[in-house]
């Protein structure tokens, strides 16, 4: 399988394919969580990204897509999708992904949801809508995921202080806090006129 290819199977817009370390604008703690994304992911740890548009966020969950290849193992080893898209997926049970049982030695197709994920990549945190019913699948979802020592890296244009805001959020960022690394992005868009490469 072709890098782009691992890519596109997690969820990974052509756009962000080319995402590198050297277009990070953070040097620090995306770095280190990348050279020991494998110990990182095993005991359940992420990164919290925060900052305005276009500082670069998609781009780096897509570089985690990128470097996980051959080192995050299972059904779905890293699935990547914005927050809307998984709160329908949480209310409508959809994008269930067929998967051959290699084991059985019989051929059988299984359904697997990619929520399970070994390493969640949640993008567009706080953008989504926000109806109590939503709400409460998608903080019952990341409890879970807690729960179940799950890594979950997620992005988001907001400030500590307007997670901090809203009691739902502060619920999720409570656990996030203990989970995650919290890596602050900050500069004004990298988006260019007659760009083709994302940098949200």
């Amino acid at each position: 399988m072709s890098n782009n290819e691992w890519l596109s199977r997690c969820g990974i817009g052509a756009r962000y394919w080319g995402s590198t370390r050297e277009r990070l604008r953070e040097s620090e703690l995306i770095p280190g969580y990348l050279d020991n994304l494998e110990a990182e992911v095993r005991n359940g740890r992420g990164l919290l990204l925060l900052g305005p548009v276009g500082v670069g966020k998609t781009a780096a969950l897509a570089l985690i897509a990128r470097e996980a290849e051959g080192k995050i193992h299972g059904w779905v080893p890293v699935w990547y999708c914005t927050t809307s898209r998984l709160m329908s997926h949480l209310l409508r049970s959809t994008e269930m992904i067929r998967r051959q049982d290699t084991e059985s030695g019989r051929g059988e197709l299984y359904e697997v949801d990619p929520k399970d994920a070994t390493l969640l990549l949640l993008d567009e945190f706080g953008a989504a809508y926000e109806s109590e019913y939503a709400m409460a699948a998608f903080e019952d979802y990341l409890g879970w995921r807690y729960d179940q020592k799950l890594a979950t890296c997620v992005a988001a244009n907001l400030t500590p202080d307007q997670i901090r805001a809203k009691p739902h959020y502060a619920r999720m960022a409570d656990r996030w806090r203990e989970t995650c690394r919290v890596v602050l992005i900050e500069g004004a868009s990298m988006r260019c006129a007659g760009s083709s490469e994302g940098s949200a």
